[in-house]
């Protein structure tokens, strides 16, 4: 019996236009306690600091609350939250901008897995109606930045 992926069918509607690329970015990834007006904390700490958000991701678990930031300066953001945020790490992801259509994260999902490499997490957002940004942690940061940049024009292939 042949295995296949479902990936592994792509329609003939998502064919030649979906192009991507890729660059490594720093994220800052913390736990925090979770409680009321934590977020509004965390934002005006930044703010405050002249540290300008380019990309956030939060969710609480119970008790705990989880970020992961990307900012034009992790270094200062960093230290600016390191009172709420001690533990607080820098961590390589993978920005990924494509077009705003539906079915494009299949491929670039594809392209990354049928070339070994792992997807630990993924975010994103769609901001401006014409493209997604896609933040991507993954077990080869380095090689996915190469292999989305490098096979872009293939994606859909």
């Amino acid at each position: 019996m042949a295995c296949f992926y479902y990936f592994d069918i792509i329609p003939a509607t998502l064919k030649g236009f979906l192009m991507a690329r890729a660059i490594l970015e720093k994220e800052l990834h913390f736990e925090i306690k979770n409680e009321t007006g934590v977020l509004g904390q965390i934002a005006m700490t930044l703010a405050l600091a002249g540290v300008y958000i380019i990309h956030l991701s939060s969710y609480s678990v119970k008790s705990k609350g989880y970020f992961q930031i990307i900012t034009r300066d992790p270094k200062k953001a960093k230290e600016a939250l390191k009172h709420l945020a001690p533990a607080a790490e820098e961590r390589d992801v993978v920005v990924v901008e494509f077009e705003n259509k539906v079915g494009t994260l299949a491929p670039v999902a594809k392209l990354l897995g049928s070339n070994g490499v792992g997807i630990n997490y993924c975010y994103g957002t769609s901001g401006d109606g014409f493209k997604i940004v896609g933040i991507f942690s993954t077990d080869n940061n380095k090689k996915a930045v190469r292999i989305i940049n490098q096979d872009s024009g293939a994606l859909a292939a």
